[in-house]
């Protein structure tokens, strides 16, 4: 029997990680053979450190984004989990860049394609911050096509974060979400919370790719494709005539030395510029004995102990066009004693 694959998508702290927690929380009183399958932009691993204790494999695919420059990874990383973990169920979580296309073109390999089915892609939209993410005015012309993508090409859409919003509002936005996927069911949320069961039973849709198909949608016929060309530069290391908002997404790590001002360090990601689309890592509070995993979205700062020791004390930052020095600078302002400050890492 070929594996269940199930597609995990949606921007930066949308939320994605907290929902495949609670998901994972479901399948273990199932009994069922699960691999989870994690891609993180970074050299640094931070949510698959959330999802240690599970009791499920953890692969984790770094450095790179599956949609594009490690897509071969992929391939060999399913390729393997099936040889070697024969699981009943693979769930995929993509970065936060990623489009959804690229990556469901991936799982379609003519080495994979008997051995793996795909049950459907879920995509979670940030409620507080899907409006912005999705207008050219705010945003780069390569973002708004991922978000975009990340909606058109779900099978489920999960609406979370809507405590953060007001009702109109969020009409708005679930009118925009209805005008890009009018045919996927849209879930609202707070936490990531969703009867689990409706994840499983997804039923994936023939989403119309054609721009004339739906004239009230305008978007692009070649949207989410590259040319052979293109691709050939873009493993060169070279500038492609197809916007990619991964090709000008960065990211970088800051090992902390020692423990922080949790005052400091909170104001200090509060006051982190807007080009920094996403932070989060693990620190250790002065006078704190338990270590803190801390995420950062642009309108939201949250902490949560972790009681695992395992990860190192770091902090991982995504963004475009990061001053990366002035940001360490800054960041080694915030250690709880003076003689503790270090010099960047």
């Amino acid at each position: 029997m070929p594996a269940d694959v199930y597609l995990l998508t949606g921007y930066l702290g949308s939320g994605k990680t907290t929902l495949l927690q609670k998901w994972l929380t479901h399948l273990r009183v199932q009994n069922e053979n699960v691999v989870v399958l994690m891609n993180e932009m970074g050299e640094e691993d931070i949510d698959g450190e959330q999802l240690q204790g599970f009791g499920f494999p953890v692969k984790k695919l770094l450095d790179g984004c599956i949609c594009c420059s490690i897509k071969g990874e992929l391939t060999e990383g399913l390729r393997e989990i099936l040889n070697s973990l024969q699981p009943d169920r693979i769930l995929i979580e993509t970065t936060g860049v990623a489009d959804p296309i690229d990556v469901i073109d991936t799982l379609t390999h003519p080495e994979l394609y008997d051995r793996i089915e795909l049950k459907g892609t879920i995509s979670v939209v940030d409620a507080s911050r899907f409006l912005d993410l999705n207008s050219r005015f705010s945003s780069t012309g390569s973002l708004v096509k991922t978000v975009r993508n990340q909606v058109k090409y779900a099978d489920l859409i999960l609406l979370n974060k809507t405590d953060m919003v007001s009702d109109e509002q969020l009409q708005r936005v679930k009118q925009k979400l209805i005008e890009l996927n009018p045919q996927a069911p849209i879930h609202t949320a707070v936490q990531a919370n969703i009867d689990l069961n409706r994840l499983q039973s997804l039923k994936r849709f023939e989403h119309v790719r054609d721009a004339e198909a739906v004239p009230t949608v305008p978007v692009q016929k070649t949207i989410g494709r590259m040319s052979t060309m293109d691709r050939l530069k873009q493993s060169l290391g070279l500038k492609t005539s197809t916007p990619s908002l991964y090709n000008s997404i960065e990211t970088f790590s800051y090992t902390f030395t020692g423990p922080v001002d949790e005052k400091k360090f909170e104001d200090f990601l509060y006051d982190l510029p807007k080009n920094v689309y996403r932070a989060k890592g693990y620190v250790l509070f002065h006078g704190k004995k338990e270590l803190i995993s801390f995420q950062h979205t642009d309108n939201q700062v949250l902490f949560f102990p972790f009681e695992n020791f395992g990860p190192k004390m770091v902090a991982v930052f995504i963004g475009e066009g990061m001053d990366q020095e002035e940001i360490k600078n800054n960041l080694s302002k915030c250690y709880a004693q003076p003689d503790a400050e270090a010099p960047c890492q």
